[in-house]
């Protein structure tokens, strides 16, 4: 086999890595606003439990903050998303200075990621919580509570099968079940016909 010039294996890889790199992370400013807005979500609740993990993750999001400035600088999420960036620094902070000193030291170490099939299906749960959403918006209160019901099952069953491999404090599964209760609180205030 013949070697081809360094020069133009440098290119043919640039010409094939650029695009899978912009495919992979391509993505409208609406779409990560949404993503960073959910993540801020999921840190409030890290903090309760896991303060430092929560921070490394807020400097992620202060990342992909900088990305969204620089590709939308007029985004009208921008300066809201700007804002509770700078009160969960100030939160952290303080949850992790009353923490004790030995709790931080192996809190870092706590692993907060869960198995894709636990994240596969806590999507599915927030579809159905969405949909009993919708539904008492609609005034379709029975239809609501079928969906909460699919939903609160299948958060059960997720801790049953996967209670083992969750990390403690998974912020994602108590933001799940912190919605259903929300939710279940609605319906019950739903006036019946």
């Amino acid at each position: 086999m013949k070697r081809q010039p360094y020069g133009r294996q440098l290119v043919l890889t640039a010409m094939v890595a650029v695009p899978l790199a912009l495919s992979a992370v391509a993505q409208s400013p609406d779409e990560a606003a949404q993503l960073i807005q959910r993540s801020i979500e999921d840190i409030e609740v890290q903090i309760r439990v896991a303060p430092t993990r929560a921070q490394d993750d807020l400097d992620r999001q202060k990342d992909q903050l900088e990305t969204l400035r620089d590709a939308a600088p007029d985004h009208p999420l921008l300066p809201s998303l700007e804002q509770r960036i700078g009160e969960l620094d100030a939160e952290i902070a303080a949850a992790r200075q009353a923490q004790p000193e030995a709790v931080e030291e192996t809190e870092q170490f706590v692993p907060l990621h869960a198995p894709a099939e636990v994240r596969r299906e806590l999507r599915e749960v927030e579809t159905l919580q969405t949909r009993a959403d919708r539904e008492m918006m609609i005034g379709a209160a029975d239809n609501a509570a079928g969906f909460l019901s699919e939903a609160d099952s299948l958060i059960a069953t997720i801790e049953e099968e996967y209670g083992d491999r969750i990390p403690p404090g998974y912020a994602a599964l108590i933001v799940a079940k912190e919605r259903s209760a929300a939710l279940r609180d609605q319906l019950e205030r739903v006036p019946t016909d």
